[in-house]
């Protein structure tokens, strides 16, 4: 089943840049990921950063954060703040639970009649 987070990042004061700069490398990593559907970033405030993340399954999720080129920017990124807040959405496997349990990962469920991932997604639709 498909996993959905919404990560808000709080940066340490002077960090700002280096989180910034990791953010991209991190980013284009993940469009090595087929099964990486989505990696929004916005920085809404000065030293915040509220991230979401779709992943198409928990084969997906784990090799995003299995891949050697993500390790060293996702640590940078790490270290470089004061708090994080990772809510997840779906339905993870017990592995990406234990995974998730780093991040703080809380759990909330999806509204009826929404979806983490809709189960007819076609990349080609011209509807």
């Amino acid at each position: 089943m498909a996993i959905m987070l919404k990560i808000r990042w709080d940066i340490k004061s002077g960090q700002e840049a280096d989180f910034k700069a990791n953010q991209e490398t991190l980013c284009a990593v993940m469009l090595e990921h087929p099964g990486v559907i989505a990696y929004h970033v916005e920085y809404p405030s000065p030293g915040v950063s509220e991230w979401t993340e779709l992943y198409a399954n928990d084969d997906a999720f784990a090799a995003h954060l299995a891949n050697e080129k993500g390790q060293a920017p996702l640590g940078a990124i790490v270290a470089a703040c004061h708090a994080i807040t990772c809510r997840c959405f779906g339905d993870p496997n017990d592995a990406s639970k234990e995974i998730l349990a780093g991040f703080g990962a809380t759990y909330h469920e999806t509204a009826p009649a929404s979806f983490v991932l809709n189960p007819s997604a076609d990349k080609d639709s011209l509807v």
